[in-house]
C-alpha cells in the first residue's frame, strides 16, 4: 500500500482529484467507482473546477457507486442519489445514462444487488475505485466482520454507523438501517484503488489499517490483498498521538510525540529477562496512556526482526514475537523495527536532517551499526539490510570479526577499535602521552584520554587517530558510493567530540559529501520508532 501524506484536508482533495483526473485522461471511457461522505467532497470539488476550467472532459466516463442507503427515497436529501447530483453531476459533463447508484427505492433488494453486479461485469469492470474509510474500518458499507468473499449485497449497519451518519439526518430514527452495497470482492475486483482519510477522528483505524494484519474486525485491512492501493491522508489522521520506545541494554526510553512535537520524554531500567522487559514497558507505556490519548506505538529493539520475531544477542529475545506481547499488554496497534533504522527514521523526522529524503545513520560504538533511509522510508531487505558495519574494507589479512568474517568495517572504524587500535600502539611507544595518560588510568583507555592525548600533541595518538579516520572516511565513502543519500549522519559517543572528529573526516572525504553529527544522539531512537 502507496501512502500520500498530506498537510490538510485541501492538500488530499487535490492529490485524489489529480489521481482521478490523470486516470480519465489517460482512459476517457474510464470505469469509477464513486464514493460519498464528507471526505470526498472536496475531491469532488477539485474535480469539477478542472472540468470548469476545460482541463478534463467527463463526457465518455462512466460511473458506478459504492452504496446507497435502504430503504430511501432519491429526492431525500440525505440519499447518496441526491449527494452525488449536487456534489459532482451536476457540475460536471457526465451522461447521466452512464451514472449508476444501487437503487433505494426497490421492492427487490436481491435483484436489485444480482444486476448492480452484472453491470459492473459488463462495463469491463472498475478502473478507479474511490473510497473513504469509516471509524470502525468499514469501507462502504461492509462493516466489522464483512465477507471477504462478498459481492453487492444488502447489509445491516451497526450501531456505531448509525450514530456516525445521524449527523446528517434530523434524528437517530430517521437514519436507514440497512444499505446496498458493493462487496469487499467487488471492491478488490477494481483495477486500482485510493482510499481516503482526513481528520483526528480517523487517526486510530488509520493506524490499525496500518499496522494490524488482515482481518474481517478491520475492513479496510483487506485491502492490503490488492496489488494498487494508495492511501492518501492528511497529519491529523496520519499521525494521532504516538508513544515511541527503544529498547535498550541499560535502559528503556519513552517519548509521546503528536505531529511533529515531543510532549514526553521519560525512562525505565532494562530488566534481564523478557517476561521483565514486557512487564517494565507496559507499565510505564500504561501510565503514559493515562497522560495523553495514544493512538499507535513503535518499538526499537537491537537485533534481527524476521517475520515478526525478534532475535537479540544483547537482549533476552530468542524468535520473540514482540509485537504480539506488546499489543496484548496496551490494547493499542504497534510496531516493532531494529533500533537502528528507528535512530535513523528519528534523525529525518526530528533532526538536522529533516529537509532530506535519503539519509544514511552510521552510528560508531560497541561496533558499527546504521539505518538507512531512503524516500523518508525506512529501506528493509529480506534479512539483515543495514548492517553497514559487516561491509568489508579490507581484504587481505583482514582483522577477524565475530560475524565469521574477516575486514568488516568496525573492526577498524567502532569506537571499540579505535581504543584497542590506541592501546596497542600505547603498549608500543611507552615514551608517549598516551602511554602516560592510560597508566594514569589504571593501564586502560577510553575515548575521552585519546582526545586528550591529542591536544597535547601527541604523534602516537596522531598516527592512530589519522589511521582510524582512514578507516571511517573509506567505509562512509563506500556507503554513498552504494546509497547515494542527501546526508550521513554519524551518531555515538565518539561523535560528542564534535569538529575533532568531523574536521579530519571532511578532509579525508572525497566529493561533496554533507556529514551531521547527531543532535539527537541517544533520543533518536525512541522518537524514530514513535514514526513508525
Amino acid at each position: 500500500m502507496r501512502i500520500i501524506l498530506c498537510e490538510n484536508y485541501d492538500e488530499l482533495s487535490e492529490k485524489a482529484a489529480g489521481i482521478v483526473a490523470s486516470q480519465v485522461m489517460l482512459k476517457p471511457d474510464c470505469v469509477l467507482g464513486l464514493a460519498t461522505g464528507s471526505t470526498p467532497v472536496g475531491m469532488y470539488n477539485k474535480l469539477a473546477e478542472m472540468y470548469k476550467n476545460g482541463e478534463i472532459d467527463f463526457s465518455q466516463v462512466r460511473s458506478f457507486n459504492l452504496d446507497e442507503y435502504y430503504p430511501i427515497k432519491k429526492d431525500n436529501d440525505q440519499s447518496y442519489y441526491t449527494f452525488m447530483r449536487e456534489n459532482l453531476f451536476s457540475k460536471i459533463n457526465i451522461d447521466p445514462n452512464n451514472t449508476h447508484i444501487p437503487n433505494g427505492e426497490t421492492d427487490n433488494p436481491k435483484a436489485e444487488c444480482e444486476n448492480y453486479e452484472k453491470m459492473i461485469k459488463q462495463s469491463g469492470g472498475v478502473d478507479l475505485q474511490i473510497l473513504g474509510i469509516g471509524q470502525n474500518g468499514h469501507i462502504g458499507f461492509n462493516e466489522p466482520d464483512a465477507s471477504l468473499n462478498s459481492y453487492t449485497h444488502l447489509t445491516k449497519l451497526t450501531e456505531n454507523t448509525i450514530n456516525a451518519n445521524s449527523r446528517f439526518f434530523n434524528s437517530y430514527d430517521e437514519v436507514p438501517k440497512q444499505a446496498l452495497t458493493m462487496g469487499i470482492s467487488t471492491i478488490l475486483s477494481a483495477k486500482k484503488i485510493i482510499l481516503l482519510a482526513s481528520g483526528a477522528s480517523k487517526s486510530t483505524v488509520v493506524a490499525e489499517l496500518l499496522n494490524d494484519a488482515i482481518n474481517t474486525s478491520v475492513p479496510a485491512t483487506m485491502l492490503k490483498t490488492h496489488p494498487d492501493v494508495i492511501l492518501i491522508c492528511d497529519r491529523d489522521a496520519y499521525m494521532g498521538t504516538k508513544l515511541g520506545i527503544d529498547i535498550g541494554g541499560t535502559n528503556i526510553k519513552f517519548a509521546v510525540v503528536e505531529g511533529d512535537c515531543v510532549k514526553y520524554k521519560s525512562s525505565v531500567k532494562t530488566e534481564r529477562t523478557c517476561e521483565g522487559i514486557i512487564e517494565a514497558i507496559a507499565k510505564e507505556a500504561n501510565s503514559i496512556k493515562e497522560q495523553f490519548n495514544i493512538k499507535k506505538v513503535g518499538v526499537g529493539t537491537p537485533g534481527i526482526i524476521k517475520n515478526g520475531m525478534v532475535t537479540s544477542v544483547n537482549l533476552p529475545f530468542e524468535n520473540t514475537n514482540l509485537e504480539k506481547l506488546l499489543k496484548e499488554r496496551l490494547g493499542l496497534p504497534v510496531t516493532v523495527d531494529n533500533d537502528a533504522n528507528c535512530a535513523a527514521l528519528g534523525e529525518i523526522e526530528f533532526g538536522t536532517t529533516k529537509e532530506c529524503d535519503n539519509i544514511v545513520l552510521v552510528s560508531l560504538g560497541t561496533g558499527v551499526g546504521g539505518g538507512i533511509i531512503m524516500n523518508r522510508q525506512i529501506c528493509h531487505g529480506n534479512n539483515n539490510m543495514g548492517e553497514i558495519g559487516h561491509i568489508i574494507i579490507q581484504t587481505e589479512g583482514g582483522r577477524k570479526c565475530p560475524c565469521g568474517l574477516c575486514g568488516c568495517w568496525e573492526q577498524y572504524a567502532s569506537a571499540t577499535a579505535l581504543i584497542k587500535d590506541a592501546q596497542a600502539a600505547a603498549l608500543e611507544n611507552k615514551e608517549s602521552v598516551l602511554y602516560g595518560l592510560m597508566e594514569k588510568n589504571s593501564s586502560r583507555l577510553d575515548g575521552k584520554l585519546i582526545f586528550e592525548a591529542l591536544d597535547q600533541g601527541c604523534e602516537t595518538a596522531k598516527a592512530v587517530f589519522d589511521k582510524y579516520i582512514f578507516y571511517l572516511a573509506s567505509g562512509i565513502e563506500s556507503l554513498v558510493n552504494i546509497f547515494g543519500p542527501d546526508a550521513v549522519v554519524l551518531a555515538g559517543g565518539v561523535t560528542k567530540q564534535g569538529d575533532k572528529l568531523l574536521a579530519p573526516l571532511k578532509e579525508k572525504l572525497r566529493g561533496n559529501i554533507r556529514i551531521e553529527i547527531s543532535e539527537l544522539q541517544s533520543d533518536a531512537g525512541a522518537l524514530g520508532a514513535a514514526m513508525l
